[in-house]
C-alpha cells in the first residue's frame, strides 16, 4: 500500500481539544475503526487490538509541548498466526503513578525588603 501522510496544524480552545481527545477516546473505546478529520477532510482508520503508546512532554522556557504518538501494524492474516507459537502474556507489573509535575513559568516576586 502507498504512503498516505495528512497533516494539520490549527489554533484550537482547550475545549476544542478536549472534545476531540475524548471523541478519539470513545472511537477507540468502542470498536476499532476511528474517524479522524480536520478541516473538512476525513480518513477512517482501523486500529489493531495492541497498539504502541509514546507519549513527550517537553518544556522549554514558555512554551510546553505534548506529543501523543500511537502506532500500530495491520492484523496479521489468521493463516499466519495459526502457526505462529503462542506468545507468552506477562501480567503487568503496578508501579505507583508518577508524581504530579506541574510546568509553570516563573514570576519575580516582590520584595517587601526594606
Amino acid at each position: 500500500m502507498p504512503k498516505l501522510e495528512i497533516k494539520r496544524k490549527s489554533e484550537l480552545s482547550r475545549k476544542e481539544v478536549s472534545d476531540r481527545l475524548i471523541a478519539l477516546g470513545r472511537a477507540l473505546a468502542s470498536g476499532s475503526e476511528v474517524e479522524l478529520g480536520s478541516g473538512g477532510d476525513s480518513i477512517s482508520v482501523v486500529v489493531g487490538d495492541r497498539v504502541q503508546w509514546e507519549l513527550e512532554i517537553e518544556v522549554d522556557g514558555d512554551e510546553t509541548e505534548i506529543e501523543i504518538e500511537i502506532s500500530w501494524r495491520d492484523d496479521r492474516s489468521e493463516e499466519s498466526t495459526a502457526d505462529a507459537e503462542p506468545e507468552s502474556e506477562t501480567p503487568p507489573v503496578k508501579t505507583a503513578p508518577p508524581a504530579k509535575t506541574t510546568a509553570r513559568r516563573g514570576r519575580p516576586r516582590k520584595s517587601t525588603a526594606k
